[in-house]
């Protein structure tokens, strides 16, 4: 009894008819909410990853239960990545671009030795660097040649800033992360490319400006009229723009680009 098997370049042409696969990790809000309701308008199958779950579950709704699966996601917990990574090729397939916007920003100030913050800065790494590696190295495994990963890093992978050490340094740690992918995915035709946005509006960032604000005794409408003042184009982001960013990176124009440390900064940092 004889099998029939397809020619190479006819299952190449079956695979690139499906929907790609995208998975977003952070997708419950901010930046990764913004990607997955972008990416939700054109022909995609979206696994969107997060700790909140039952907004993850709103989410696929509004883009079409068919079309989008909530998959619960911890990047503090391995085996809660590797459950995420199965279940998400499970019902959609391989994977064929992953966005990485999860994370967290837990203020580390140079003159506070106490145990919390301590492990503040432990978590700024754990979240940002190791738990987005895992799912990273995972995620690469069955990716499909010609696969994308974009990495939502920021302003801060490139400077440093007071009471953001441990931020900081996950951020500046994840272009490590970048450059050593795409040199070993380029192989495959993988692209491994970070943006670096500064201010984005979003509830990251009102935190991050509340509690300078209560630090400094300030308003936080002052404290954000300071911070905008260091850039160039003083104004905060749209998550909808860096949406964008990760639209273009994810498709045919993005094929020339890996490695790269985009820089959306409004020009407070220029190279």
């Amino acid at each position: 009894m004889s099998t029939v098997k397809l020619p190479q370049n006819a299952l190449m042409d079956a695979l690139n008819a499906r929907p790609k696969h995208v998975f977003v990790a952070g997708a419950s809000r901010g930046i990764g909410e913004a990607v997955a309701r972008l990416l939700g308008e054109s022909n995609y199958n979206l696994s969107l990853g997060a700790r909140s779950y039952n907004r993850l579950l709103g989410l696929a709704m509004d883009l079409g239960t068919d079309r989008a699966r909530a998959v619960r996601l911890d990047l503090e917990d391995s085996a809660s990545i590797d459950s995420a990574v199965i279940e998400a090729e499970s019902t959609f397939g391989p994977i064929d671009a992953l966005v990485l916007a999860a994370g967290v920003n837990e203020e580390t100030a140079l003159d506070d030795l106490s145990p919390d913050a301590r492990a503040r800065f432990r978590r700024n790494l754990e979240v940002n660097v190791t738990g987005t590696w895992m799912l990273a190295q995972l995620a690469t495994q069955h990716m499909t040649h010609g696969g994308r990963v974009v990495f939502i890093a920021s302003v801060l992978s490139r400077k440093g800033a007071p009471g953001s050490y441990g931020y900081a340094a996950s951020k500046h740690a994840v272009l490590a992360l970048v450059r050593g992918m795409a040199l070993d995915l380029a192989r495959r035709n993988i692209r491994v490319n970070a943006l670096c946005p500064s201010w984005v509006d979003t509830k990251m960032a009102h935190d991050v400006l509340k509690r300078i604000a209560d630090a400094e005794g300030k308003p936080v409408a002052t404290v954000m009229a300071e911070m905008l003042s260091a850039q160039p184009v003083r104004r905060m982001l749209k998550a909808s723009e860096v949406a964008h960013y990760v639209q273009f990176l994810l498709g045919p124009a993005g094929d020339g680009v890996t490695g790269q440390a985009i820089d959306m900064s409004a020009g407070s940092t220029m190279v």
